[in-house]
């Protein structure tokens, strides 16, 4: 064992600041530690008798005794003057102790080959937990801004982009390089500017978490895509320098709530819109500026004959077919509806009764036309052009009905005279 060379002052500031020593015999391979130095790994004194260097051996971690034994050659060489090193140790309980390791050569033998170290050993395992556990962290931030389909972002106070995550990339096509320290503005959609300014101020006046949806972001090949953001101020010393969030392309659910929406307001069949599209706007619809207003109400001759004769497949071409040459008849702005079987109904905005009549003439041009290539196609029809913004449009409705029956009377009774 090695004789301790602290004097008594030394001693005494050991026991003060209760640092855990050890000194080391190089040649020997003796060591000497004290109470403290056993305690950082849980055990007395006494229970790791006899203590040699064999005894930090099997305490340390072996990746630490390799990098231990590296260092000590360099102190030996003479490369460094102190030894220095972040170790682990086993505690008695089974867990490692993170220690930081300090040492240097304090005595030479007659060939002047270091013959005696010492050092102290501080326990850093609070701090080192605390700093693995904030890499972790680290680590894992980074692992989801590179591989999150959503874009991070941080901006200042003037809507300058200050940090973008990989995704803008992949989302957008523009290169983080070339973005950052852009206008967030320069990459929104014209329409759309006003709504995402109105949002970026009030996040920071509320000084709290804000979201948007809906607003249009410019891909680099000059297409569109739909986003959603949230975002909150960053804050420094209590004051707002910035603003932090996270955008999600929303395109894609857009696009499938467009697709269920047209779904449920369009008819299966024909694509024209359904009864339940007409409940959704009739209130839109009789507005004061579609005034003069014209309903059209229309029922199909024959049908049942057409699907008695040659099935109802070739009935749903009919109606398929007739559908088309709505679509070509009747402007862009109006509204064709399937009531139902062979019913039908058109909403005309600002109409005149001279412009329907030559609508009804050209329909009844082309339903003869397409009646010549297999069997006669014609339609009972009849309509009504309301002024008053105040009438329902279903009472509009019941009045088109009205005359599109008396169409279908005076069919039937020219069909039943041809037939006797």
């Amino acid at each position: 064992m090695v004789n301790s060379t602290l004097d008594f002052d030394t001693n005494i500031l050991v026991k003060a600041i209760h640092a855990a020593t050890w000194i080391l015999n190089l040649q020997t391979g003796e060591l000497s530690i004290n109470e403290r130095w056993a305690e950082m790994v849980g055990y007395t004194l006494e229970e790791l008798q006899p203590v040699s260097i064999l005894t930090w051996n099997s305490l340390a971690h072996p990746e630490d005794v390799e990098r231990s034994k590296e260092e000590f050659q360099r102190l030996h060489r003479g490369e460094i003057s102190r030894y220095h090193l972040e170790i682990r140790m086993k505690h008695k309980m089974g867990h490692w102790v993170y220690l930081l390791d300090s040492g240097q050569i304090v005595e030479f033998d007659k060939e002047r080959m270091p013959l005696i170290a010492m050092g102290v050993h501080m326990d850093i395992t609070e701090s080192k937990l605390l700093q693995l556990k904030l890499e972790a962290r680290e680590r894992l931030l980074s692992q989801i801004m590179e591989n999150t389909k959503d874009i991070i972002y941080k901006m200042d106070l003037k809507g300058n982009l200050t940090f973008l995550s990989n995704a803008w990339e992949g989302l957008l096509g523009y290169s983080l390089e070339e973005s950052i320290g852009t206008s967030v503005e320069s990459y929104i959609h014209p329409e759309d500017k006003k709504l995402l300014l109105e949002f970026l101020t009030k996040v920071q006046y509320s000084k709290d978490h804000e979201s948007l949806s809906d607003y249009r972001f410019r891909r680099a090949d000059g297409t569109y895509c739909v986003f959603e953001t949230n975002a909150s101020p960053i804050l420094e010393n209590g004051e707002i320098v910035g603003i932090a969030g996270v955008a999600r392309d929303i395109s894609i659910f857009i696009k499938k709530q467009q697709e269920i929406e047209f779904l449920s307001y369009r008819d299966q069949l024909t694509k024209l819109f359904n009864r339940h599209y007409l409940e959704k706007v009739r209130d839109e619809v009789k507005a004061e500026k579609n005034h003069p207003l014209g309903i059209i109400t229309m029922d199909m001759n024959d049908l049942k004959l057409v699907n008695d004769t040659y099935g109802h497949d070739e009935g749903d071409r009919l109606l398929v077919k007739v559908s088309d040459i709505f679509r070509h008849v009747f402007p862009a702005d109006s509204l064709i509806f399937r009531m139902g079987g062979d019913e039908f109904m058109v909403v005309l905005p600002l109409i005149e009764e001279e412009i329907l009549k030559q609508m009804k003439e050209r329909l009844e041009e082309l339903l003869d036309e397409y009646g010549k290539e297999a069997y006669p196609v014609t339609i009972a029809l009849g309509y009504f052009i309301s002024h008053d913004p105040q009438e329902d449009l279903f009472d509009a409705l019941k009045k088109a009905d009205a005359y599109m029956y008396e169409d279908k009377r005076i069919y039937k009774s020219r069909k039943c005279r041809k037939s006797s």
